[in-house]
């Protein structure tokens, strides 16, 4: 085809070549144009996809005054967390200190316990024994010729209790 095209050049073939060239352009523009056109197509969801973003995020415009004010609010906070944090060590501290004084009083109480336990049996054996006198004096008092007179009844009277006083 160069031979043509230049054998074309030299006489009227390059002329018709000249003459052609023009037509072949418009079907690159329509080749741009039809192009064009899908691209069109697609931008058409692509608005009102768009347009849906558009109000959805326009609420957002007066928020952002909002989250102005709580980031302003919250920066007295970042104050606080120091504060909170010395707070917490230190009751951290105390309930350590707490929980010594419960395992000490636990102790305490178990000893305590044990010594109720055996206050209680030498209450009883006490009891006991303040019975067998009660019963001496009462069989002693009893082998007296005359209980009635003297300090011997008195002696019973306060282990034993006033019981009928004997008829005079």
């Amino acid at each position: 085809m160069a031979a043509d095209e230049s054998s074309d050049d030299r006489g009227g073939g390059g002329m018709l070549a000249g003459l052609l060239a023009p037509l072949r352009l418009p079907e690159r523009v329509i080749d741009a144009l039809d192009s064009l056109v899908e691209a069109t197509r697609e931008l058409s969801p692509m608005r009102s996809e768009l347009a849906r973003v558009r109000e959805q995020t326009e609420p957002l415009a007066d928020l952002l005054p909002a989250v102005e004010r709580l980031i302003d609010q919250t920066e007295p906070l970042s104050e606080v967390v120091p504060a909170l944090e010395s707070a917490k060590t230190e009751l951290g501290e105390q309930l350590e200190r707490l929980q010594e004084l419960i395992v000490a009083l636990e102790g305490e109480e178990s000893h305590l316990n044990l010594n109720a336990v055996k206050l209680v049996d030498e209450l009883v054996a006490m009891h006991k024994t303040v019975d067998e006198l009660q019963d001496d004096v009462q069989s002693v008092t009893e082998r007296l010729p005359d209980a009635s007179r003297g300090p011997l009844q008195k002696a019973h009277d306060v282990l034993t209790g006033p019981t009928a006083k004997p008829s005079s």
